[in-house]
């Protein structure tokens, strides 16, 4: 009987993936400037006092591409890559001003699910949600860290098989630690982003 339930479950999936539609997708835009909270401590000294503060971060850019498959009208799920940069403007540490100094940046790889609504001339509004790894760069140093996101806009066909659309993204990472000399910053991470999709169906 597991068997049969086995060889059953297999053939629905079989199914499943040959009448799902693929797709590609690149998108880009705009990253927003943030605000960031950090800590610093030496490396070297064992009594060392952690220091906190936060940091500004200015506008940026986002580019993304990913593959997936509509499994029906509403539904569709899709592998992403993602890098994003923002360059780091100004700095309070210990109630102490830092001027900024090089960039902030993550490279994403994100696995989404994306539900999509039934729109009026050739206009459909979605939304998705997405979880996986982001790879923090400070200066010289990059952490790996568990990242989510969420993300929607409004698509609009252009033709039998390409479509666009206009879209806000999310997304949030766990705690990177990157270490500068002696010293290590744990740092959070999160992006606002607004971004022109272009999808093309297969």
């Amino acid at each position: 009987m597991r068997m049969i339930m086995i060889a059953a479950a297999l053939g629905a999936t079989a199914a499943t993936t040959a009448h799902a539609e693929p797709y590609g997708k690149l998108f880009g835009g705009v990253g927003l400037g943030t605000d960031h909270d950090l800590s610093a401590t030496l490396l070297d000294d064992d009594d060392a006092e952690t220091l906190y503060g936060e940091y500004d971060t200015d506008l940026g850019y986002v580019v993304g591409g990913a593959y997936g498959y509509n499994l029906s009208r509403f539904l569709s799920v899709e592998g992403e890559v993602a890098y994003r940069s923002n360059n780091v403007s100004s700095a309070v540490i210990d109630d102490e001003d830092f001027e900024g100094d090089g960039d902030l940046t993550s490279l994403s790889f994100m696995g989404n699910a994306i539900l999509s609504a039934p729109g009026a001339a050739g206009f459909a509004p979605y939304a998705g949600a997405g979880a996986g790894l982001a790879r923090i760069g400070g200066e010289g140093d990059h952490d790996f860290t568990f990242a989510y996101q969420v993300f929607g806009g409004v698509s609009k066909t252009l033709s039998e098989r390409l479509s666009a659309a206009v879209e806000y993204r999310y997304l949030d990472a766990n705690e990177a630690t990157l270490v500068d000399g002696d010293v290590a910053v744990k740092t959070e991470y999160d992006s606002h982003s607004v971004n022109l999709v272009l999808k093309r169906t297969f």
